[in-house]
Formats: C-alpha cells, structure tokens, sequence
C-alpha cells in the first residue's frame, strides 16, 4: 500500500512516530502558532494529539486499508528536511467530508510550499480518499493562510466574529468550503500527473 507521494520539490508521507520530533519541535515555536487556537505546544501535548494517528496508520498499514484521517509529514523531496504537516480530518457524521490542516515551519514560509500542501490535500481527497467536501478555517489576520486556501481552490463561507480568544487576544474565524464534485477534470488530471 502506498504511504508517500511526492511532487517535484516535495513528498507526503503518512506520519510516523519518528516525525513526532520534528514536529514537536515546530509546534514549540511561537513564530508558527501565532494564529492557530493551539500552542506553543510542549512536546508531550505534541505527541498526545498526534499518537493516535500514528497508531492509526500503522495499524490500518498492517491490515492493508487506508486509515479515517490522512495525516502527512511534507519533507523536501531531495534532502528529506523536514518542512511541516498536513492532514484531511474526517468531519464526524458526515461521511466523506474533512477539515484541512496544515502547518509549516518557519523557514519554508513564503515559498509556496502551503499552497502546494493545500493543493496535495484537495488533490488526495478527491482521487483517493473519495471526498464529496472539504473545510477549512483560519483566523482572520492569517493572510499567509487565506492565500493558501484561495490558492487550493476554496472559496469564502463565512466569518465568526471573536470566535477564538487566545493569548489574550480576540480573532474572527474566517470559514472556507471547496466540493469536490466542482473541480475541472482538467485540473485533477494536471494534479495527476504533478503528484506521483
């Protein structure tokens, strides 16, 4: 079964408890948490979220079927430098729907690797993971983020005035939507051939 899939400059693979690290150790920083409702995170809170997923995935692997959530470690395709995460969420009661999350570390923003992830997840939802919708949110100062969602293709849905309060501050949540069943055939053929 398959577990990576890569682009010219990058690959997703299904997360493993080696990737616990370096993604403990971008969820510590403040740099990459300054719009999410989460962190700086310590490591144990780190591998606590994220354990269950790498158990998922190894014991869905063993038994030869795609596991509920997909969650990815991006890696530069060349060196294997770490760069960030992604995932598909499953939304729960509605089958074939997800959440798309994604962080990247510091020193890989500003270069299209967000847009790239996010074009991955809308990619692998449709071709693989058989979704019908996919949702995202993000908080409204995060202009880095509403770029990588409107680059992936979702639209607006909406705007939750004050929904997070973190860090003593207030942040509206900015709501994005994207159905799968209204992407061009063309453009999944070109991600086709771009994620091999």
């Amino acid at each position: 079964m398959q577990t990576t899939w890569t682009s010219p400059g990058l690959s997703f693979s299904y997360v493993t408890l080696e990737d616990l690290i370096p993604i403990s150790e971008m969820l510590a920083k403040e740099s990459v948490c300054r719009w999410l409702f989460f962190g700086p995170n310590t490591p144990e809170v780190t591998h606590a979220y994220f354990l269950p997923f790498v158990d998922e995935n190894t014991l869905a692997l063993a038994e030869e079927r795609m596991p509920c959530h997909f969650v990815f470690t991006i890696r530069d395709r060349k060196t294997g430098v770490f760069i960030g995460q992604c995932a598909l969420i499953a939304e729960e009661f509605s089958p074939g729907a997800y959440l798309v999350g994604y962080q990247i570390d510091e020193p890989f923003w500003n270069k299209g690797v967000g847009s790239e992830a996010g074009t991955f997840l809308v990619w692998f939802a449709t071709r693989i993971a058989g979704a019908y919708r996919l949702n995202a949110d993000t908080a409204a100062g995060n202009t880095g983020s509403v770029r990588v969602l409107e680059n992936s293709g979702f639209v607006s849905e909406g705007r939750q005035r004050k929904y997070w309060h973190v860090r003593g501050e207030y942040h509206d949540r900015l709501l994005f939507g994207l159905l799968t069943g209204e992407i061009e055939e063309d453009l999944l053929a070109t991600l086709d051939r771009l994620f091999s």
